[in-house]
Parts: structure tokens; sequence; C-alpha cells
């Protein structure tokens, strides 16, 4: 299944946690959130992957049978940041508002490029990468010298306003973001290193995620 496919919930309460030994060493292990009568479940050894009673941030999916089945990726305690499960929530917090992002790439960014299309900075992040900070997102791009052209970005607040930017190509901005976060690894309690990227840089956590600044 796709990355667009996956749903998340978040500070979920884990009850009734069972695992139910369904053949060749693999077991059936399912639970419901403290507040519902909703069964999760997945499959993988017959190790716990979580403990009754702690909270978890969780992704998941809805198979053809409506049965709801958690990508053990995605499965974090709250008080942590996992980083695939933040990634896909960004991709589906930018997937409900690209719309509007567009529409404003298209009235404000103006450039010269003619092959494919470019994201004005600001919405090139708004779009592709809000699971990192503005400064992390825009320093990556220029180190792994993502396609960019210079733009003219019209301030709606201010009359008369059009300042010199940078616009991205959007072509391989998605692939370059899932190689950042799928190659991340912890080095310090809020910071991860990539071999693609030289700097370290924070993994927001799925509460924090936003298109603010």
């Amino acid at each position: 299944m796709k990355s667009r496919d996956l749903k998340t919930i978040y500070d979920v309460i884990v009850t009734e946690y069972k695992m139910e030994h369904i053949g060749e060493g693999r077991f059936l292990h399912s639970f419901k959130p403290k507040t519902t009568d909703t069964l999760y479940q997945f499959e993988a050894n017959g190790v716990a992957e979580m403990e009754e009673g702690e909270r978890y941030n969780i992704g998941f999916r809805e198979d053809k049978d409506g049965r709801k089945i958690v990508d053990l990726s995605c499965i974090s305690k709250s008080d942590s940041v996992n980083p695939m499960l933040s990634h896909m929530y960004a991709k589906e917090f930018s997937k409900a508002r690209h719309t509007v992002n567009k529409q404003k790439n298209d009235e404000r960014v103006t450039h010269e490029a003619t092959d494919g299309y470019y994201w004005g900075k600001k919405y090139a992040w708004r779009e592709f990468g809000l699971v990192i900070s503005k400064d992390a997102f825009y320093a990556y791009l220029e180190q792994i010298g993502h396609p960019k052209v210079p733009c003219i970005t019209e301030n709606p607040d201010m009359a008369f306003s059009n300042d010199p930017s940078t616009a991205y190509k959007e072509e391989g901005l998605a692939e370059a973001m899932e190689l950042l976060i799928t190659t991340a690894e912890k080095k310090t309690k809020a910071l991860y290193k990539s071999p693609h990227y030289s700097k370290r840089f924070s993994i927001r956590g799925v509460e924090a995620i936003t298109d603010k600044k």
C-alpha cells in the first residue's frame, strides 16, 4: 500500500494487549485504546511490541475487510519521536492543504524555468518538508544540489512588494525527503544524523507538525 493510505492516531493508551499464535513462529498482536472498543491488529513474532497501559502514537491502515492493521514501523511511545510516523503524518498534513498551497504558489511565485513545476521555497517546505524545520529543509536541498531557480515572490501583506527568492523543482523533492528520513539515525535525545546531510537535525513529533513558522 502507498503511504498516503496510512492513518495516524496519537496518545493512545493500550489496553487488552494480546498475542495469538498463528503458526510458523508468527503471532497476531491486538489491542484496544482505553477510550474505545476499536480493535487494532498486526502480525509479528512472539515478543510484545507494546506495553499494557502505556501511551503510544501509531500509524495504521484499513484492509479490504475494514480491519485496522498497525504498521510496525509507525509505533512510538508518546514521549518519543518515530521518524517514519512523523514523516507520513507530515505528508498527510500537506496533502490536505495542497490545493491552497498550489494556488498561492501559482499566484505569488514567478520564475523563468520551463523544465517542470517549481515551488517557491516557503511553499516547497509546506508541501514536502514539514517533518523538519525550514532552515534544515533549505540547507539539505542546498547540500544535495537540488535543482532551483531564482524567483520573485509577491508578499500580499505589503503593497508593491516583490521579494527575490528561490524556487525548487518539484521533481525529486518527495524522494529527497524520503531518503533523508529513512536514513536518519538518532545521535542525541533530540537530534538525528543522515549520511546524506552533514548537519544534525531534529525531526518533529506528530503533535508538533505545522506549516507555521
